[in-house]
């Protein structure tokens, strides 16, 4: 007999439409669902994607993620948002609230596209379609990065992605998410103080060695120098708890750019 945690998404073929979505009998859970237990991840991730599962029946309970007009969203929709929702839960780091890992020898490593495409068992373009909707609710921000090669040519680096404090104070989480972050922080001080390393070692992201080396140009820092250092700074702030967009306007603060800048949005 089907089950949704026997099932991946990717294998559910029967009813609904051409992407196997059955209105009737939803899978909302991923193919690599939230590590329970001893040795799994805190409980505040897998509970946050079990009250996110009450939105696939109710759908108006959550203003924010209706469709234009207040419409109700369509169920394919909604099955796609909870599926990539908690493939996306399980890279959270609860210090800064980024998706990824943060390490000592590389520094702050994002998830890809291909991970989460992985994860959650779904197609690429339904990932993309949830993952811009999650994005319009105010649940996530993503920042995507540019880099320029030697040959001039411009080209994407990995996004930085962030689930917003938005997500779990709807969930009625807000208090237990304070919580968390100051003990996902404080372990990773310690383990920076072990190290004998700076806390902000662990949420540098790489340029050289896997991205073309920044350059310098006649009359001041290269574009691409200006994005590494907006993204360094911006992580800063999210790192002591700030949220995204708190962030945001710090960072433009102390570089001096408008209130909305984002890197990658200008022309």
């Amino acid at each position: 007999m089907w089950t949704e945690s026997s099932t991946p998404a990717s294998s559910l073929k029967t009813g609904g439409n051409r992407c196997g979505h059955d209105p009737k009998r939803p899978l909302l859970t991923p193919a690599n669902p939230i590590r329970k237990g001893k040795g799994g991840l805190p409980r505040i991730l897998s509970l946050a994607a079990e009250r996110t599962k009450v939105w696939y029946d109710h759908p108006k309970k959550c203003p924010s993620l209706l469709t234009k007009g207040n419409r109700k969203t369509r169920s394919e929709r909604r099955e796609a948002c909870l599926v990539v929702l908690e493939a996306l839960l399980s890279h959270l780091d609860l210090a800064s609230l980024c998706l990824g890992v943060p390490t000592l020898a590389s520094g702050f490593i994002d998830i890809d596209m291909k991970t989460i495409v992985c994860d959650s068992g779904l197609g690429q373009r339904r990932c993309e379609r949830a993952i811009r909707q999650l994005r319009e609710a105010g649940f996530m921000q993503v920042t995507q990065p540019r880099g320029r090669s030697d040959e001039g040519q411009y080209f994407g680096c990995r996004a930085i992605r962030v689930i917003t404090t938005a997500l779990f104070e709807w969930l009625g989480l807000g208090p237990m998410l304070r919580r968390e972050r100051a003990r996902a922080s404080k372990a990773l001080r310690r383990k920076a103080q072990k190290a004998n390393r700076k806390l902000a070692d662990f949420m540098r992201r790489l340029v050289a060695g896997v991205r073309p080396i920044f350059k310098h140009r006649q009359g001041g820092k290269a574009r691409e120098q200006r994005i590494a250092l907006w993204n360094a700074t911006w992580a800063g702030h999210v790192r002591v708890g700030l949220d995204v967009q708190a962030a945001q306007r710090r960072t433009n603060e102390t570089l001096g750019y408008p209130p909305g800048y984002r890197p990658g949005l200008e022309q």
